[in-house]
């Protein structure tokens, strides 16, 4: 039978270490000129088999798995010479915790591992200094290990996401589509559809009423309605509709009549007087529809920060209550609030209907007050950062030969403390500023080699070179993979600094300046492979990026046509059917035929609502569509702040994933584009009657959406933010850094 993936994984690591552990007794002669123990055998057995069995479960269980490889190998420490594969087991059983789990719980994690070994050196009877000095060295390899399980856990994250983004690609055309439907729906809404609901409820009422001026009336204003009806079907054909202003306001209260405007707001920007415009209608339409008679009322005035529309009416009789979708004050509600106003529609206490909306003035995407947080790629530098102090510290600390010993003199060895932080520092922004971070390490690196060379720090300056050389090469790579223009002198100045060092080492007998050249050459000649490399992962990395922006590009296009097809589609059909009926509408007008007036009105409107409703494609893609799509699902809105642009695909899936996982029914989300990261508040509503438990869970961040998006945003790199409550979390997403 055969095994999947994981399946083999958990076989395979396991059967690695007993291999390891096969080809290490042979070498044990050779290196150490002893045969093992015969008394040893079974300790070293009983450990192999207990961490490697403990790694079969390292993906389900990783902190479990960890916990248990490192106290069998911390009571096998005795037999740890002739057993690699516990300490083995450890570094597995990290890597794993650092792919499976968040960033916060693997660097517990590195830490434990860290303090166990220190631990173990102590009980051993080491010196607190021997303990220091294997914590600060197994805490530097954990590190190491930590970033390397992080960076698998971010390309596994890139992975998913760019499926999805193919994916995406087949199903991005059907969203557009249903997006310019919505569109032309609230148009249509707002304009031909509120000409024929007044006409329908105007003869409606006056059919009723038996009452020949108001057939007079009623006659007028589907003669008056009907050919703006017949010019904004024109215009909506020839994509003119204008966005409506508050004068457009104005016009809109005085055709109705007995309606009083108070308006003491000079100008708004565009889109608050266009949802105001839209409020104002709306409450008109149906005070027509259901309060027909009634007195209005219409104050538009400016607050703090928010213009605030107010529509009062005094009550009346329904004219009409089966002309409507049933879906106005809800679709009106989602458009206030996804612009983070507040609305409210209901009863008033004297008598009569009151719709009231806070509309907020636009405002720029502010950062939410984050920390120095980075998160991704440069918490990995941060990582190695630590390993290359860690390992160069710890070997200071832990004890050497009589004569070489480093601590025995403190000025000395706190100046090399010292050099060695500073040293170790410049990887923490090698993917930001690389050229930089080199330059400043290699300056780091000749006071090093000066002080060891005259004698301040008892070093051989070619050992302290080596001992952090590597640093310089991670550097030298950094430059090739993330420096745009030329960077190939960078190795060459690493080979020249090293070939000095060297040959200041006291091995050399010869003329040092001609050491000091071949020495250079020689590094030059390693270190120009190392540059190529990372100049090699860059172009690799550009022309990926540059072929997932030409799908993009190409998604994209078809999006746009098949938006355009859609809106081809409705303009045809209400050039054919509903211009039909309001033509008929003016035809019966002038006949002065009630009747046929009403009826052309009514199925002008059937016809209209037919034409903007059409099935939903089941799978949102990522992005702002898809958050719109998952919130609409869970009767919530969506805001954006800021300019909208293109998200990358990882940062545009662990959004909407994170917040499917965060929305509960009626929340409230607001996106906010910065430069360089992306922000989405989850404003959830209160927990109500869901019971004192889950009021507590969420207190005290047990919550599971949180949980679950948690996991998602640690994978890209960026952090999540949780209230006292629970009730609003936020979401921070860096775009820039991998």
């Amino acid at each position: 039978m055969e095994l999947d993936r994981p399946a083999r994984s958990a076989v395979a690591v396991p059967l690695g270490l007993l291999v390891l552990q096969a080809l290490w007794w042979p070498l044990v002669p050779w290196w150490s000129g002893q045969e093992v123990p015969q008394a040893r055998l079974l300790p070293v057995a009983v450990v192999c088999a207990v961490v490697g069995g403990a790694l079969a479960y390292r993906q389900r269980a990783p902190e479990a798995v960890l916990a248990a490889t490192v106290v069998v190998t911390a009571l096998g420490w005795s037999v740890a010479a002739d057993a690699p594969a516990g300490p083995a087991a450890v570094a597995v059983a990290l890597y794993s915790l650092s792919v499976r789990r968040t960033a916060g719980v693997a660097v517990v994690g590195a830490l434990a591992v860290a303090v166990a070994a220190g631990v173990v050196a102590a009980a051993r009877g080491g010196s607190v200094r021997d303990a220091a000095g294997v914590a600060l060295v197994v805490g530097a390899v954990a590190a190491g290990v930590w970033a390397v399980g992080r960076r698998r856990r971010r390309g596994l994250a890139d992975r998913r996401a760019a499926a999805a983004a193919r994916t995406a690609a087949a199903t991005l055309p059907a969203f557009a589509a249903a997006a310019e439907r919505r569109r032309l729906a609230a148009d249509l809404h707002d304009v031909v559809a509120h000409r024929l609901t007044g006409v329908v409820v105007s003869v409606a009422a006056a059919r009723r009423l038996a009452d020949r001026r108001l057939q007079a009336e009623a006659l007028a204003h589907a003669e008056v309605a009907g050919g703006q009806a017949l010019a904004e079907l024109d215009d909506i054909a020839a994509a003119q509709v204008a966005d409506p202003t508050l004068e457009d306001v104005r016009r809109l209260c005085a055709e109705r009549p007995g309606t009083v405007l108070r308006c003491t707001v000079a100008d708004v920007p565009a889109p608050v007087a266009a949802l105001a415009h839209r409020v104002v209608r709306e409450a008109l339409t149906n005070a027509a529809r259901y309060a027909a008679g009634a007195r209005l009322e219409v104050e538009i005035d400016e607050g703090v920060g928010d213009v605030r529309v107010v529509v009062d009416d005094d009550g009346g009789a329904a004219a009409s209550r089966d002309v409507g979708t049933g879906q106005g004050l809800t679709g009106l509600r989602a458009l206030v609030e996804a612009a983070g106003g507040r609305f409210d529609a209901g009863p008033r206490a004297g008598g009569g209907w009151r719709v009231r909306a806070e509309l907020p003035l636009p405002k720029d995407a502010a950062a939410g007050g984050w920390p120095a947080h980075r998160g991704g790629a440069a918490a990995r530098d941060r990582a190695m950062a630590v390993l290359a102090f860690g390992l160069s510290a710890g070997l200071v600390l832990l004890p050497g030969p009589d004569d070489m010993d480093l601590l025995a003199r403190p000025g000395p060895a706190g100046a090399l403390l010292v050099l060695l932080v500073l040293h170790a520092l410049p990887l923490a922004g090698r993917r930001l500023a690389p050229a930089a971070a080199l330059a400043a390490a290699c300056v780091v690196s000749a006071a090093l080699t000066g002080c060891t060379s005259a004698g301040w720090i008892p070093l051989d300056p070619a050992e302290a070179f080596l001992w952090t050389w590597w640093v310089e090469v991670a550097l030298v790579y950094a430059v090739g993979a993330h420096r745009a223009g030329r960077g190939w002198p960078a190795p060459l100045a690493v080979a020249a600094l090293g070939g000095a060092a060297l040959a200041a080492g006291h091995g050399i007998t010869g003329p040092r300046p001609a050491a000091a050249a071949v020495l250079a050459a020689i590094l030059a000649v390693l270190l120009g492979p190392v540059w190529a490399a990372g100049r090699l992962a860059r172009v690799r990395r550009l022309r990926q990026d540059r072929r997932a922006e030409e799908r993009r590009r190409d998604t994209a296009v078809a999006a746009d046509s098949a938006a355009h097809h859609e809106r081809r589609r409705i303009v045809s059909g209400l050039q054919v059917r509903v211009r039909r009926h309001v033509v008929a509408v003016l035809e019966a007008r002038r006949r002065g035929d009630l009747e046929a007036v009403h009826r052309e009105a009514r199925d002008g409107l059937h016809a209209l609502r037919h034409l903007v409703t059409v099935e939903e494609p089941p799978e949102p893609p990522p992005g702002l569509l898809g958050i719109r799509a998952v919130a609409a699902a869970r009767r919530s809105t969506v805001r954006v702040l800021g300019e909208p642009h293109h998200l990358p695909d990882s940062v545009a899936l662990t959004a909407q994933e994170a917040v499917a996982a965060l929305l509960a029914d009626g929340s409230a989300v607001t996106m906010s584009y910065l430069p360089d990261a992306l922000e989405v508040t989850v404003r959830r509503p209160p927990a109500g009657d869901r019971g004192r438990r889950s009021v507590l869970m969420r207190a005290a961040g047990a919550d599971g959406g949180v949980a679950r998006a948690r996991r998602l945003v640690d994978a890209g790199g960026g952090a999540v933010s949780v209230d006292g409550q629970g009730g609003t979390v936020r979401v921070w997403l860096p775009l820039t850094l991998r």
